[in-house]
């Protein structure tokens, strides 16, 4: 909201006592840190309830909104209110430099958050990067108060996710990088080193699907998935998890599966033109990178394919050497394709498991790099399907 003027707060004391507590962990070094959120001023993500034209002046000219302080949640469903030492930290977690916020000490917090009755655990202090988390426990104490006992409530139900073809294994660290660079420095360097890790990346994706509960040994399986989307900014939007302990994040989450995906598969479901998606959000819970669907057309490469006479020499040869050390490779084409208008090879392989198509072809984009820019597909995509159309094997097992 524009209307607003941002916080110019900066917390230069709070910030090194925060860091000299993260590389030394001391009774000393903790007190200091205290001390400095005690007198600290933070920025805070608010809701507003209302928009400041549609709140009519009372008898003195003022216009009096109402607003409530936003809350995340951990993965264990706990929440705490996101608080930040300045505008920088804030834009880390959330770029967006119109949103909505106001300025809070830590004496309103602790007022807020001592009352009985508040379901909300505490603070989290800059929680993209330095993530300092203090109880509420640990603020009555700093106020030399007494936490009121509560009732006891009803544990957060745990989200029953059920993660699929090895999803729990994916971790994105080049991803979680390029997106804190391109927050940094929101530049066209920092943009196009973000989308050259999105395209190489496989993220977690919420699904719902019905999975048979017998599966003989090599039997195929035919699931219909559907895409589960969220709300975000006023719109409907697929959300890509980082890792499936990012998904878990979601407190209130349907019970679901979790499959991995390539952009490719988020550009081509965005492509269709039933799709309603708005575009994609890149970690909504912690990260929340959003992009349009127009901008998230342009992360992946779009192929047109280039007539060629010959492959640079060696490349074929070095191919080959590849493809005999590995079983799997039973025929290979090669043809000529444009990636966003820049000449290139794609290498279509004929498999005998078709699962080990990412790992076969991360060696095969290595083994020919120095050749120009490659796409690796098997034959069953469709740019799989028109090379078989326009080329011969120069390949087979």
């Amino acid at each position: 909201m524009s209307q607003l003027k941002k916080p110019t707060i900066k917390n230069p004391d709070l910030v090194a006592a925060m860091a000299e507590f993260k590389k030394q962990q001391s009774v000393q070094t903790e007190k200091e840190m205290l001390d400095a959120i005690a007198a600290a001023s933070f920025i805070a993500p608010i809701t507003l309830q209302n928009k400041l034209n549609e709140v009519e002046p009372d008898e003195n000219g003022q216009r009096h909104m109402e607003a409530s302080l936003m809350a995340v949640s951990n993965k264990d469903g706990v929440k705490f209110f996101p608080a930040f030492t300045d505008w920088l930290e804030f834009l880390k977690w959330k770029n967006d430099p119109d949103a909505d916020t106001m300025v809070i000490t830590f004496d309103q917090y602790c007022g807020i958050l001592l009352k009985q009755g508040v379901d909300v655990s505490g603070i989290v202090i800059n929680p993209a990067e330095t993530n300092i988390v203090i109880r509420k426990e640990k603020m009555a104490e700093m106020k030399g108060v007494s936490l009121e006992a509560e009732q006891p409530q009803e544990a957060p139900k745990k989200n029953n996710i059920l993660p699929l073809f090895g999803c729990e294994k994916v971790t994105n660290p080049e991803v979680i990088v390029a997106a804190d660079r391109l927050r940094r420095e929101n530049n066209e360097p920092a943009r196009n080193n973000m989308f050259e890790a999105m395209r190489k990346a496989r993220f977690v994706a919420p699904v719902l699907m019905e999975v048979p509960k017998e599966v003989k040994a090599g039997e195929k399986v035919n699931a219909q998935a559907e895409f589960i989307m969220l709300n975000h900014e006023g719109g409907k939007y697929m959300p890509l998890f980082t890792s499936l302990s990012e998904l878990q994040k979601w407190n209130g989450a349907p019970d679901c599966k979790a499959v991995p995906m390539s952009m490719a598969n988020y550009v081509a479901m965005l492509s269709d033109p039933k799709s309603t998606a708005a575009g994609i959000v890149l970690d909504p819970f912690t990260m929340g990178l959003a992009f349009s669907k127009e901008q998230a057309m342009n992360i992946q490469p779009r192929l047109a394919m280039r007539d060629i006479d010959s492959t640079p020499e060696g490349m074929e040869d070095d191919l080959k050497a590849y493809f005999a050390e590995n079983a799997d490779v039973k025929k290979a084409y090669i043809d000529g394709v444009k990636a966003n208008n820049t000449d290139g090879f794609v290498v279509v392989l004929e498999l005998e498991n078709e699962n080990n198509v990412r790992e076969i072809a991360d060696h095969v984009a290595k083994a020919i790099n120095k050749y120009g820019s490659c796409v690796v597909a098997p034959i069953s995509s469709p740019i799989g399907k028109k090379v078989l159309e326009r080329k011969t094997a120069f390949y087979e097992a």
